[in-house]
């Protein structure tokens, strides 16, 4: 019966950091959907690699500066790959 408790103690764990990064990444891409700076598609593309790059991280922290510092790399990613090639 232990195992199990703590194995759901780890399930519980997980899932609400999981919770906290999508509530940081919401925060933080959320001004460049309202200026239209994302598609909808981006916003979830963005908001999914983003999610799952934090609770990957080995640090286990959510660090909102540097949330917000991994979304605009990823806006400006999806930005420079949509605007047309010149050659």
């Amino acid at each position: 019966p232990g195992k199990k408790r703590r194995k759901k103690e780890e399930y519980m764990k997980k899932l609400h950091m999981q919770e906290r990064a999508v509530e940081e990444v919401k925060l933080a891409i959320k001004p460049f959907y309202q200026k239209r700076e994302v598609t909808k598609e981006e916003y979830k593309d963005i908001l999914r690699k983003a999610v799952q790059k934090i609770c990957h991280s080995k640090s286990g922290e959510i660090n909102p500066v540097k949330v917000a510092n991994l979304v605009k790399a990823y806006v400006d990613k999806y930005r420079h790959m949509r605007r047309p090639s010149l050659f």
